[in-house]
């Protein structure tokens, strides 16, 4: 297990490794730059597999929910990296999903709240973390719109050309994941409301009040880009806003109740 471990965190920063000198020296594709980053990704997947089971499923730990976030993250950067607006920030998605698989090996599997609630549980804790991660990933796309706004109006286009992708590339990519993952975000906080009892309750209703800001904020910005066909600056900013809202409503509240209140 400990070598598992080991190889994928090699895997890990080597895939970030690769993809950086790429980008930077605008080299062109090679084998180890699929290889790599799939094998880290299919070995992360196997030893969270391997630390969820070890308590029968039955602990989503602040850790594990970092490290399955991170594991979707990086999945979907391997099948974006076939589009020529790949993430110029791919290799620190790679380092993420590397640390946060060694936090998970420090953290014992029964760490956290107890899930229960059958099925329906099951189904509305993963559309949840399938959503934020698709949410994230149009996130980082945004970040690297407003980077490249930023080296256009500063005429630093010439000298970075050789490894920024297009613009409007970035920008399209950005706005169909944003509204793939904002359906995807309605439909867990709709599962959230079928399925369980307490979405409103004393210790999830700030989750779920910041969950429905977050949505409305994404369905502000994707329908003013739909209807009124605007783009830019505040739209983007906007976004950013709401992954932050959000990532309070997933992460903040089980920071205090895994980390401050079991200290």
């Amino acid at each position: 297990m400990h070598v598992l471990i080991a190889l994928t965190l090699v895997l890990y920063i080597l895939a970030a490794t690769l993809l950086w000198r790429q980008a930077v020296r605008s080299q062109s594709t090679s084998w180890p730059l699929w290889v790599v980053p799939f094998a880290a990704v299919v070995v992360h997947f196997a030893l969270l597999w391997n630390y969820l089971q070890s308590d029968q499923f039955d602990h989503l730990n602040l850790a594990s929910s970092l490290s399955s976030v991170a594991l979707l993250l990086a999945a979907l950067t391997l099948f974006r990296k076939r589009r020529s607006g790949g993430l110029l920030l791919s290799p620190i998605i790679y380092l993420f999903a590397a640390v946060t698989l060694l936090v998970v090996q420090l953290s014992p599997a029964n760490w956290g709240p107890q899930l229960s609630g059958g099925v329906g549980l099951v189904v509305h804790v993963v559309l949840s973390l399938v959503a934020y991660a698709v949410l994230m990933l149009a996130t980082l796309y945004a970040i690297q719109l407003l980077y490249l706004n930023h080296v256009l109006k500063n005429h630093q286009s010439r000298v970075l050309a050789g490894y920024l992708p297009p613009l409007m590339v970035v920008e399209r990519y950005f706005f169909r994941l944003l509204t793939s993952g904002t359906l995807l975000l309605a439909v867990s906080i709709i599962s959230g409301f079928v399925f369980l009892d307490n979405m409103l309750a004393q210790g999830q209703a700030h989750k779920t009040i910041l969950s429905l800001i977050a949505f409305v904020l994404y369905a502000i910005v994707i329908s003013m880009h739909q209807v009124l066909h605007m783009r830019g600056r505040p739209l983007v900013i906007t976004s950013v806003i709401a992954s932050f809202i959000l990532s309070l409503a997933y992460f903040g509240s089980r920071f205090v109740k895994d980390v401050l209140l079991s200290m």
